[in-house]
């Protein structure tokens, strides 16, 4: 059995001292009751001998059956007490008296050995099943310090044990999402430092060569200038990668504070579509807006362009000449959908669930424009809305993008 501990052993002390100090008065009591038992006794006998005393020729059952008078009493003092029984008698001299002595005193001490016993084994059990649940509570706590985050104390009784255990359990799980958040956040960091690696591995290897190329004494002019063009790109190409990583890492990161307002949806796409029209002229393909003038999105605009340029883009990106990006928008009772749909190539079933993963390229697709952080990026913006962003596509008939939006209470 473990040892016990100090304020255990000390309530115990105090319970034991208790019952001593119970026993000590239950002694006194029965002093107490005796001595006034046997002054009962004495004085009956004072009368019923002083009777006899006073009446010589009566029936001896009439000293007992009687009543006595105060003659009677002091005659039967005085005979009695001359005799050597009085009140101090000792009494163990006297059967009656000791009698009642021993009956009441086992009667006392089996009272108090019952009470004693009972209190004990109920504190005994007490002091176990206390015992009982802090060995557990302590097992919980080691196993959790050791690193499983799951355990939790069994607290669904009542008592003030379980109480301070429903607390502890409140902090485990704090600590827990604690340190949830902390692993995701060193997963990230090492995801994103990762991808930034490998990103930037192959444009620093081109544009080394590049300029080793351009180093060469007998480099002329042209290939200098064609050489500068290519490194130039792998610059800009870095800073796509570098700028929209940076983006994607404040919205996973929550620092972003979005600033909402009602913005008309109609607007928001011709400001959109502005920044592609050039590109779309060139390309011969087409970008059509049909929808609503009056629907709005409470959203924040700066933000919300950069999802639907990246959109735009993409269906650009994925449309052949004289193609055409039709982008529409809708508001039903509970939500505000904004749909981007081309008839392109379309996306294989194979990466239709990979398209939102960072620097994804389909093994199918045969673009070099992209750096595969458009679409993470684009849904990266709409969850941080509280929206969704679905895809249907088929090969070679184009691919539908679905931006919506619930209807939520303005923070």
């Amino acid at each position: 059995m473990e040892r016990m501990g100090k304020e255990t052993r000390r309530m115990l002390c105090w319970l034991f001292t208790i019952c001593l100090a119970a026993a000590a008065g239950s002694g006194i009591f029965l002093s107490y009751m005796t001595n006034d038992f046997q002054k009962a006794v004495v004085e009956h006998d004072y009368g019923a001998a002083g009777y006899l005393v006073n009446h010589p020729d009566t029936n001896i059952a009439a000293a007992f059956t009687k009543g006595k008078t105060d003659s009677d009493l002091k005659a039967g003092r005085q005979a009695l007490k001359e005799a050597g029984y009085h009140e101090n008698t000792d009494p163990g001299m006297v059967p009656v008296v000791a009698a009642y002595q021993k009956r009441t005193a086992v009667l006392l001490s089996g009272m108090l050995f019952g009470v004693f016993a009972a209190v004990f084994l109920t504190v005994w059990i007490y002091i176990q099943r206390q015992r009982k649940a802090l060995a557990k509570a302590d097992t919980v706590i080691t196993r959790f310090l050791e690193g499983d985050t799951d355990q939790r104390i069994d607290s669904e009784e009542t008592g003030d044990w379980y109480s301070l255990f429903h607390r502890i359990n409140e902090l485990a799980a704090i600590l827990s999402a604690q340190a949830e958040h902390e692993k995701q956040t060193r997963e990230f960091l090492q995801a994103m430092i990762s991808d930034v690696s490998h990103q930037l591995k192959t444009p620093l290897a081109a544009i080394k060569m590049y300029d080793e190329i351009m180093a060469q004494g007998d480099t002329d002019s042209e290939t200098i200038h064609t050489f500068s063009q290519k490194s130039l790109r792998e610059i800009r190409r870095m800073e796509d990668v570098v700028y929209t990583l940076l983006k994607i890492a404040r919205l996973d990161a929550g620092v972003v504070r979005l600033e909402k307002a009602e913005e008309n949806i109609e607007m928001l796409l011709q400001d959109v579509i502005e920044r592609f029209e050039a590109l779309a002229a060139q390309e011969e393909k087409g970008i059509v807006l049909s929808g609503n003038h009056d629907v709005s999105l409470y959203c924040d605009a700066l933000w919300m362009s950069e999802a639907l340029g990246n959109m735009v883009k993409n269906a650009l990106e994925h449309t052949q000449r004289g193609g055409r990006i039709v982008v529409s928008w809708e508001r039903t009772p509970l939500l505000t959908n904004i749909m981007v749909e081309d008839n392109g190539k379309g996306i294989h079933q194979e990466d239709i669930h990979n398209i939102f993963k960072r620097f994804y390229r389909s093994c199918f697709s045969q673009d070099t424009h992209g750096i595969g952080l458009g679409l993470p990026l684009a849904k990266s913006i709409v969850e941080a809305h509280q929206g969704t962003v679905s895809v249907t596509s088929k090969v070679g008939r184009g691919s539908r993008f679905v931006l919506s939006f619930f209807h939520l209470t303005k923070e």
